[in-house]
């Protein structure tokens, strides 16, 4: 009986969810900007076309890990990876992350310096690096489909319960297949005159961010600490999950914050305020820091990890600025992310080590928008915002703090209930020591600040 009153809640969830996505979709599609010398039926035709790609992908992730079994099949059980492909795994997507976040501060710097040169830039190094990134996300979707096929039984819906995160590794990769061709399709069809917000930018965008979000999942699941802690507890294994949460912040504001952004280093953006309002800037913030905040507390179970993140994205994004002597680059945003972020934690730290439970995301959505409430001084004073409509500032960021807080902790209650299921099989293998780990990373990182350094300008 209870199995038949939730369905009509799961039919409504769904729906409501649909409704949400087709309407964001259209409205960042619109913020892009339509390409001036573009038949503006073919771009609206074109970016149908991605709408029912993606839906597609979510029917088949519906079917495949949401809708009910057939009656004459039974519930498959959880199966585990070891704990060593667990750490492999999430090296190597962690690895891709910093690939993509380094080339992608290189690809904005080239492109402010040496213009768009569409077709010459498809195989630049900047592009390379990223590439490589994604590549890493298909390949660990390859293994994870030859995983399935020989390890796990029953049909396909059975085989992707038995270990929903490999399930996950093989459509994100699926995805991948579909977006990264994609955008120079895009560039092709409507050449040059086209934004960072373009709707194949945003599909890859969001491709990376499951990316990351599946290495911080398979990294932390090797550590077997489910009690609170805080900050201060942190381990030198800890430094990956951290790496990874900076690498979503990193990619995710310099993409939706990257016009704002180019207003500050003196590049003209006048077209900006045609498409986007300026309430948009904050609550792109926002949405951001809620992700970023809550999936570092819960997940990682941590209060102080919110903030040790944003920090740690800070000092990179100064680092790259550094590295690539690169004034027309900017780190504002990382800074004014810090006090929701901080919030964040608090909270965090008031409902699981003083009230000793999980933190509820009312308050959560609560406190971080009273940290940006403040943060509006902030905004229009780094980002010259002096005409901003405080009440549109304050629907924007009470929408999106509600919302995300609400959908974050969503997909955190799912990680931690994968976890919890597959905890019991996994193997007792010994797993990497930090020092190694951490070597593997620096030995990457120097490999990737080589390349960098011997690129030559394209010009």
């Amino acid at each position: 009986m209870a199995t038949v009153s939730n369905q009509p809640q799961s039919r409504l969830g769904w729906t409501v969810a649909a409704i949400a996505g087709v309407a964001i979709f259209a409205a960042f599609t619109v913020w892009g900007g339509i390409p001036a010398d573009a038949n503006v039926q073919l771009f609206w035709l074109q970016a149908g076309l991605f709408l029912l790609v993606i839906c597609a992908f979510v029917l088949v992730f519906w079917h495949l890990l949401v809708r009910p079994l057939a009656p004459n099949l039974r519930q498959p059980k959880a199966e585990a990876i070891s704990f060593r492909a667990r750490e492999i795994l999430s090296m190597v997507l962690a690895s891709g992350g910093i690939a993509i976040f380094f080339g992608g501060a290189w690809d904005e710097l080239w492109h402010r310096n040496y213009g768009i040169p569409f077709g010459e830039d498809l195989f630049w190094r900047p592009h390379l690096l990223m590439y490589f990134g994604f590549t890493t996300a298909i390949v660990s979707g390859v293994w994870a489909l030859l995983y399935l096929n020989r390890n796990l039984r029953g049909n396909f819906q059975q085989r992707f319960r038995s270990n929903t995160m490999i399930g996950f590794l093989i459509l994100n990769a699926a995805f991948l297949l579909y977006a990264l061709p994609a955008d120079p399709l895009w560039h092709w069809i409507f050449g040059e005159d086209i934004t960072a917000w373009s709707v194949p930018h945003l599909i890859l965008l969001s491709s990376f961010i499951v990316t990351q979000l599946l290495a911080l999942d398979l990294h932390v699941s090797t550590w077997r600490r489910n009690k609170w802690h805080v900050v201060f507890r942190l381990r030198l294994g800890d430094g990956l999950s951290l790496l990874i949460l900076a690498a979503i912040s990193l990619l995710w504001l310099q993409l939706m914050l990257i016009d704002w952004d180019a207003t500050l280093a003196g590049v003209g953006a006048d077209w900006v305020g045609q498409y986007r309002p300026e309430w948009l800037l904050a609550a792109n913030l926002l949405a951001c820091v809620m992700f970023t905040g809550v999936i570092a507390t819960r997940v990682m179970r941590c209060a102080g990890a919110a903030t040790a993140a944003g920090l740690v994205a800070l000092l990179i994004r100064i680092g790259l600025i550094q590295l690539f002597g690169a004034e027309k680059l900017q780190f504002i945003a990382w800074v004014i992310a810090l006090l929701p972020l901080l919030a964040i934690d608090l909270w965090a730290y008031y409902s699981s080590i003083i009230r000793k439970r999980e933190p509820e995301w009312r308050g959560t959505a609560a406190v971080a928008i009273a940290a940006m409430a403040v943060n509006i001084f902030l905004i229009r004073h780094f980002y010259n915002l002096q005409d901003v409509d405080n009440l549109a500032y304050a629907a924007a960021i009470i929408v999106t703090g509600v919302g995300m807080s609400w959908l974050v902790n969503k997909i955190a209650d799912a990680m931690l209930r994968q976890r919890a299921a597959t905890d019991s099989a996994a193997s007792e293998e010994k797993i990497l020591k930090p020092a190694v780990s951490g070597g593997i990373l620096a030995g990457f990182l120097a490999f990737i600040l080589v390349f960098i350094a011997t690129a030559s300008p394209p010009i």
